[in-house]
């Protein structure tokens, strides 16, 4: 496998000048979601909280027999 000091070092520099990654990040900031939104990511940390509980009940019930 080649390693990065093996290619030419003008053109990694060209290949990271052309393709924008010498550029700083854009930054990112939070968005606020609508109270639908809201809702529906709230009923899936529920979803996960009841099936996480169902799977540890399964285990446990199947892990004593």
């Amino acid at each position: 496998m080649k390693q990065l000091r093996d290619f030419d070092q003008d053109a990694v520099h060209r290949l990271l000048a052309d393709e924008g990654w010498d550029q700083p990040v854009a930054e990112v900031a939070r968005i606020r979601l609508s109270p639908r939104q809201q809702a529906v990511f709230w009923g899936l940390r529920v979803y996960v909280v009841v099936m996480t509980a169902i799977v540890v009940w399964a285990f446990l019930h199947g892990a004593i027999r």
